[in-house]
């Protein structure tokens, strides 16, 4: 009886703890949901005003006052230089998601699917954010992505769908 009463206590500890970081994945993932769809706006407001972003393409990190916004410009130059089109970043369940109320760590398996020079193309990787909960809700404090260079193998496996 006694082991039953710990590990219920154990169980709701947990389920209360575990709601910020739900709060948190939902934020990413309504965030990559808007991006995906073209809502560059919403993307923006989705992180602090000095987020921190680190990609792989130069130059390789963004910081301080707009950061999101030069990422995005960015974004569009490399894309053109590139010859990429229709970007799309799929996400499956997050392999870490975790807050203490303030802050949260969430790491999602991503496929980044795009085509090049007319090529479909997909690359498998990760993103992992930072958030901090502010009055307005959780907003993006920093995110990484890293995955190999995108290849046709990827797409080929089904992993990317049909391009928009």
């Amino acid at each position: 009886m006694l082991k039953s009463l710990a590990l219920a206590a154990l169980l709701a500890g947990t389920g209360a703890a575990a709601a910020p970081a739900d709060e948190a994945l939902k934020a990413v993932t309504t965030v990559l949901d808007k991006f995906n769809a073209g809502d560059v706006q919403a993307f923006i407001d989705a992180h602090a005003a000095d987020a921190v972003i680190l990609d792989e393409f130069a130059p390789y990190q963004w910081s301080g006052q707009g950061s999101v916004q030069r990422w995005l410009d960015d974004y569009g130059k490399d894309s053109t230089a590139r010859k990429i089109s229709d970007g799309h970043m799929a996400y499956g369940r997050p392999s870490q998601a975790g807050s203490d109320g303030s802050s949260a760590y969430v790491v999602l398996p991503t496929t980044y699917c795009m085509t090049q020079a007319g090529v479909r193309k997909g690359a498998e990787g990760h993103m992992t954010f930072i958030l901090t909960r502010t009055d307005a809700g959780w907003k993006i404090a920093s995110w990484a992505y890293a995955a190999p260079q995108p290849t046709t193998a990827v797409a080929k496996a089904g992993k990317c769908g049909k391009a928009k």
